[in-house]
């Protein structure tokens, strides 16, 4: 497939990078001299360093052909433009990255509706990292968790406790409640493993673990040994994510979350106060200082450090860990400073660019592809697919499918009743399969599942 990525930042080179190690044909535009020299110099990939938004530069790198444009500058109208060039030469599939909520892509503001737009998908990274960090509050013993089969399948990750009772077992001799399976395991040493019944657990192990949404609860503190709940959550930083993030707790019903938000900016606090109902907001002094009231960050079940610098939130996470905060939850904007959060075992850390690149990258598989998760390390993808009718492994059982070393099939859903598989499972046509695998083996997937 040929594709054009435009804008070679952190989300753009992610992409890129994915796409070209997949075996696609990825060209790059860029308009940044430095940048586009970097992206060829690494990853070896063609870079046009151009503006993405003009349909001459759009003709260089052969959108007549292509099957696809991905649209991610840091300028959404840089953004929505070429996309809406891309429709003019009928590429099929067009992404966007627009950060701006009051950007003109609204039907009911502007009268005009994606599709008239050009825009097959808009993705906005700051709503997709409050949704992450949402989703890790509900599970909180949880370092990533990811929703499939509408939720009704979940997977989680999560290390595991010394004082746990199921290490050194063997996993086909693990009582493991029923409805769920460990699908991955990471060694301490930093080995990345998808486990066969032979293998065991050892403590610190983090482990990932796949089941039906109702199980993975029971599953999760068996690992972890001790149930954490959130109440209280502080929230630094009233930006776009900190701003998402109270949103969405404000309308979670189900919890009843106690929410506290500190922002410094005046004029942001003022926005805060009026379009948050339930939120506390307080206004810093205008230094770093006002972030880490320990008072404050003391009293929460959670902090959430989402101010827009890496340095302050590493900062505000070493202050809650002294203070006993249950659960710590950061924004990386650089990538680089995820190494930090590792080595003060702060894992629970979101990359706003990694989850729009997770989210797009799904856009480039195979229509049966419906939803597609990229551990943090990437040591593994986790691929949602239905199983097409007729594809050569329906009507056979698991143990006679001749899978891979590397891949997993996690859970079925079929008429709406999630299966944990066995060996004996027989796969069926539309069944929506949860699959586990290391990159080497997910990007043929296709050969297994045509």
């Amino acid at each position: 497939m040929h594709i054009i990525v435009v804008g070679g930042g952190q989300v753009g080179s992610e992409l890129a990078r994915n796409l070209t190690e997949k075996g696609q044909r990825v060209i790059v535009i860029e308009k940044d001299p430095e940048k586009a020299t970097q992206l060829t110099e690494e990853y070896g990939i063609l870079v046009l360093n151009d503006n993405g938004a003009s349909i001459d530069v759009l003709k260089k790198a052969k959108i007549k052909t292509a099957k696809m444009l991905i649209a991610v500058t840091e300028m959404d109208e840089v953004n929505i433009i070429a996309c809406m060039l891309a429709k003019k030469f009928d590429v099929p599939i067009t992404v966007a990255r627009v950060r701006n909520p009051e950007c003109a892509v609204d039907a009911t503001a502007t009268g005009f509706t994606n599709e008239q737009l050009g825009i097959d998908l808009i993705i906005n990274p700051e709503k997709t990292a409050a949704y992450e960090i949402l989703k890790m509050l509900h599970f909180p013993d949880a370092t990533e968790v990811e929703y499939f089969a509408q939720g009704r399948v979940k997977m989680i990750a999560t290390t595991v406790s010394s004082e746990a009772g199921i290490t050194n077992i063997p996993l086909e001799d693990l009582s493991m409640p029923s409805g769920c399976i460990i699908v991955g395991i990471k060694r301490t040493d930093g080995k990345f493993i998808i486990p066969n019944g032979k293998d065991v657990v050892k403590a610190d192990d983090k482990v990932y673990i796949i089941g039906s949404a109702d199980v993975i609860r029971k599953a999760s503190w068996l690992l972890h040994h001790e149930e954490i709940r959130i109440h209280k959550v502080l929230i630094l930083g009233g930006g776009k994510i900190g701003f998402e993030l109270a949103q969405l707790l404000e309308k979670d019903h189900e919890h009843s979350f106690l929410v506290k938000l500190i922002e410094k900016n005046p004029l942001q606090c003022e926005k805060l106060h009026r379009h948050l109902t339930k939120t506390f907001v307080l206004q810093g002094d205008n230094t770093d200082l006002s972030y880490f009231n320990e008072e404050e960050i003391g009293d929460a079940d959670a902090l959430i450090c989402v101010t827009g610098d890496d340095r302050t939130n590493i900062i505000a996470s070493v202050m809650g860990q002294k203070l006993g905060v249950k659960r710590i939850i950061s924004e990386i904007e650089l990538i680089g400073y995820h190494s930090i959060y590792s080595s003060i075992n702060i894992e629970a850390a979101i990359n706003p660019h990694i989850t729009t690149a997770a989210q797009i990258l799904r856009y480039t598989r195979k229509e049966d592809v419906v939803s597609l998760a990229l551990l943090k390390d990437e040591e593994a993808e986790i691929i949602e697919l239905i199983l097409p009718k007729t594809a050569s492994k329906v009507g056979r059982k698991l143990a006679h499918c001749a899978f891979p070393k590397g891949m997993l099939i996690g859970s079925i859903l079929r008429d709406d009743k999630v299966i944990i598989p066995s060996g004996n499972t027989v796969l069926e046509a539309n069944d929506s399969l949860v699959i586990f695998a290391i990159p080497s083996i997910s990007k043929k997937l296709e050969k297994y599942f045509a």
